[in-house]
């Protein structure tokens, strides 16, 4: 992986960034607190893994303040050199997505900030960025925290988790082949007496076929007696069948005359009733004809006539009333339009005048807009300021202490680490080594070189013991010292991390200053009595607008009110005619008024209520005639059907006493019972010829099976052999990816323990001559080689353990240099002092131009001499801005 190009919109202090990175060492230096981090931040965050990871990184901590929104495109490099760019949106719903170069044009891969995150998981691990490629500022030395963490790296960044799957995978194949070994071994089992089963069917076939041939003979001569039994047993059942039908079709025609006999005397009684009610209905028929001209002319013509004089009439004067009252209405209405022309011109009058005075207000208007919008700013501001000025200085200062006293720790803990580590265990091991020498010692004095004596040896051994017990002393006190000058500096390092947190107080601080100035330059006081006063005006102005545009309106509607007023005028008009015409109407069918019409009516209605009362008569009379003609042929078609029914009932009487004479039922039960006898014996020996058949089809087809089946046997005797061996297999090729997995990890970690020993040896002046490295089971341990024998971790002072972790991650990056091209270091030399600095410029000149690409940021102006690029970072009025330069 190579980061070629990195743009940077509205993050954290960076406005707006382009950087460039090339092949080689690139250095970003600047001082603190200009933006240096932030580029890797952007980097890991936003760029490739936002936005689960890192959980500790919040889109508040980085999103620029006044920016419009954090946005961040990474170009980079992966595997034969095809093309990649990742752009993301920061903020709720912000676009995201991944590209790919075809060699002409980007064609995108995956759009959504998740989709784009797990693309990024599959291509690059995120454990193993961090782990193999990211060393982020201050945790050089997290690789020391605990073996187990250690391991889970070392096994991460080796890749060592695929070899695992394996294992596990083959062990669950494996198991697997057992399952199939068992079902073969307990089929085989469960097939043992597969001979016998064989044996036992074909006897068993043989007695099935001998019956079969001894039943097959006898069933011929049955079946003929049988058939000659049936024919004649058909001949009397087909008697007995006709004699039976025939008694039952004379009963049913008998019950058919009863029937025929009932309805003829019914229809009968019917006419009889109809033929009266015909002469009835031909009396009140005379009647009505003698009162139709009468009441059935003359009343209904009146009468039709007054139902259409008096609703006319009344709707008419409806009308008349209601056109009258419109027209009254719409001439008032027209009146006060007139008046309001007038008003109108008054009122535009008074808009001119306040449009005027607002004209003479706007410059202030603007003035007190911008006022108010610096107050809202500054409200804002104020709010996001959690702390006050004075206890921003007091932060400021409390860094300022803690940064000095942490520079004071760590000289002071090198003092101790090179006072314990170096000169009191020279000492120790020199007393040690003269003791030793004494007690041995026989002539001369191996320290002084005189005669020894006892008294002489006595003397030295005790000032040796005497100084070996203040040496003791000491390192306990300076042991003390240490881990109490280490508490402080986890304090110390607590106050540290709130510089970004005075950074951006400071900032909004400043911020805070400047809108106070500004709004030094507007008098509120006078600009809200202004505002009030336009205030007022738009008020009035709005009203008398509002006045105007709703007279404009009723004007307007002048000139449809008088149309309409004319059409009222004319219906009014048009409804007196038609009244004058209804009264002519009455005049010439001779009543001069209603209440003549309405006595005539009264004299003609007793007469026309009798006509109404008769008038259905006629069809009633139709109706009865229809009726008496149905009837009378009804009677006719059933005198037939008697006659007819009658001839019947005699030719079956004749019938039925032919077929009893012919007929003999004793003799018809006794063949019954013989033919059943005969057909159960037949039918018994079918069944069991059957039943045989398919016996012997059953045995034949279990026969075929087993036979089958001995073959499949041999098949998986054959199947259990080659399953056995895969077993062996399978087993073996766990066994070899266990042990290749043990020999990868192990010849990995002895080639890293061997470059992380020669930078460490580097950077400790060759103090010390090999860092150990040892796998164990879910363990790596670490250790150190001083004066030929190894020491554990704790031996170490605190700049020493720093550079062991320092040594130890450039060892695992320069071994994967191969499989991973890419080294991230931020901060590698807060810790270190000097002298290992100076040594750091020379291994990263030796050691990190073997990876392709390497990104160091850094506030140390000496590692320049090792890099091929340097990009400068400095913050200008609260914006980071970036230069880019080559080096040789």
């Amino acid at each position: 992986m190579k980061i070629e190009k990195l743009l940077i919109k509205d993050f954290r202090s960076h406005a707006l960034t382009k950087v460039n990175f090339s092949s080689g060492i690139n250095l970003i230096i600047g001082q603190n607190g200009s933006g240096k981090s932030s580029l890797l931040d952007a980097l890991l965050v936003g760029g490739l893994y936002w936005p689960s990871k890192p959980k500790d990184l919040k889109k508040d901590d980085f999103e620029r303040i006044n920016g419009s929104g954090t946005e961040i495109t990474v170009f980079f490099e992966k595997g034969g050199n095809v093309k990649y760019q990742i752009h993301r949106n920061i903020g709720r719903g912000g676009l995201a997505f991944v590209k790919y170069h075809d060699g002409s044009s980007w064609k995108t891969l995956e759009t959504g900030q998740k989709p784009v995150r797990e693309w990024m998981e599959k291509l690059v691990p995120y454990d193993v960025f961090l782990n193999a490629i990211y060393i982020r500022q201050g945790e050089i030395d997290a690789i020391l925290e605990s073996d187990e963490s250690r391991e889970k790296v070392v096994r991460q960044v080796l890749g060592l988790d695929r070899y695992e799957n394996s294992y596990k995978n083959l062990l669950d194949v494996r198991k697997e082949i057992d399952a199939r070994i068992k079902a073969v071994e307990d089929y085989l089992k469960s097939t043992e007496n597969m001979d016998e089963l064989i044996g036992n069917l074909e006897k068993e076939l043989t007695s099935v076929l001998r019956e079969i041939n001894e039943i097959s003979p006898k069933l011929p001569e049955l079946r003929g007696k049988l058939e000659g039994l049936e024919k004649k047993l058909k001949e009397l059942e087909k008697t007995a069948e006709e004699l039976a039908k025939a008694r039952v079709e004379l009963k049913s025609e008998e019950g058919n005359l009863r029937e025929l006999e009932a309805k003829k005397s019914g229809i009968q009684s019917m006419i009889r009733e109809t033929e009266k009610r015909v002469e009835e209905l031909k009396e009140k028929v005379k009647e009505l004809e003698s009162l139709e001209e009468k009441a059935g002319g003359e009343y209904e013509e009146l009468s039709g006539f007054y139902r259409s004089f008096t609703e006319g009439m009344n709707r008419i004067e409806k009308l008349l009333a209601t056109y009258s009252q419109q027209a009254e209405s719409l001439r008032e209405r027209i009146e006060e339009l007139d008046k309001k022309e007038a008003k109108v011109k008054d009122l535009m009058g008074e808009k001119e005048k306040l449009q005027r005075e607002l004209g003479a207000l706007e410059e202030d208007l603007k003035a007190y807009q911008r006022a108010k919008e610096l107050i809202a700013n500054l409200e804002r501001l104020k709010k996001r300021l959690t702390m006050s000025e004075e206890e921003i200085e007091k932060l400021e200062e409390e860094i300022k202490k803690a940064r000095e006293r942490k520079e004071e720790i760590n000289r002071e803990l090198e003092e101790i680490g090179s006072r314990r580590g170096g000169e009191l265990r020279s000492i120790a091991g020199e007393r040690n080594k003269a003791m030793m020498e004494l007690k041995k010692a026989k002539g001369r004095c191996p320290v002084c070189g005189a005669r020894l004596t006892e008294e002489h040896r006595k003397e030295l051994l005790g000032r040796y013991t005497v100084e070996l017990k203040e040496i003791s002393a000491e390192m306990k006190e300076l042991e003390k010292r240490e881990k109490k000058l280490r508490a402080e500096l986890v304090e110390v390092e607590k106050t540290l991390k709130k510089e970004r947190e005075l950074f951006a107080l400071k900032e909004v601080l400043e911020q805070i200053r400047e809108t106070e100035e500004k709004l030094k330059e507007y008098d509120i006081e006078k600009l809200e009595e202004t505002n009030e006063k336009a205030e007022e005006l738009k008020k009035k102005l709005a009203g008398i607008e509002g006045e105007i545009k709703s007279l404009e309106a009723e004007i307007e509607k002048g000139e449809l009110l008088r149309k309409k007023l004319a059409l009222v005028e004319k219906k009014l008009r048009e409804l007196e005619e038609e009244k004058a015409s209804l009264l002519d109407e009455l005049k010439k069918l001779g009543f001069g008024d209603v209440a003549e019409l309405e006595e005539r009516l009264k004299e003609l209605e007793p007469a026309y209520k009798r006509y109404i009362e008769l008038r259905p008569a006629r069809d009633e009379l139709k109706r009865e005639e229809d009726l008496l003609k149905s009837l009378e042929l009804d009677l006719k078609a059933i005198l037939k059907k008697i006659e007819k029914t009658s001839k019947r009932i005699d030719e079956l009487r004749k019938t039925v006493e032919e077929l009893e004479k012919s007929y003999d039922k004793e003799k018809h039960e006794e063949l019954k019972e013989k033919t059943r006898e005969l057909s159960k014996e037949l039918a018994g020996l079918e069944a069991r010829l059957k039943s045989l058949e398919e016996r012997r089809d059953e045995v034949k087809a279990n026969l075929e099976t087993l036979r089958e089946e001995k073959k499949t046997r041999k098949e998986k005797a054959k199947e259990l052999e080659k399953l056995r061996k895969a077993r062996e297999r399978v087993q073996r090729l766990r066994e070899k990816v266990k042990a290749y997995k043990n020999l990868l990890k192990e010849g990995a970690l002895a080639k890293v323990g061997e470059m992380a020993s020669e930078i460490f040896e580097e950077l400790t002046e060759e103090k010390y001559s090999e860092v150990t490295v040892k796998a164990e089971e879910n363990k790596v341990r670490l250790g150190v080689v001083y004066n030929g024998k190894e020491y554990g971790l704790g031996f170490l002072s605190g700049g020493e353990r720093i550079a062991l972790g320092l040594a130890f991650r450039l060892a695992l990056s320069l071994y994967l240099a191969g499989e991973i091209s890419l080294l991230i270091l931020d901060e590698p030399t807060p810790y270190l002092d000097e002298e290992r600095r100076r040594r750091l410029v020379d291994i990263m000149q030796r050691y990190l131009r073997k990876i392709p690409q390497v990104i160091v940021v850094s506030h140390d102006e000496e590692l320049k001499d090792a890099a091929d690029r340097v990009i400068k970072i400095s913050l200008e009025n609260g914006v980071s801005v970036v230069r880019e330069a080559e080096v040789g």
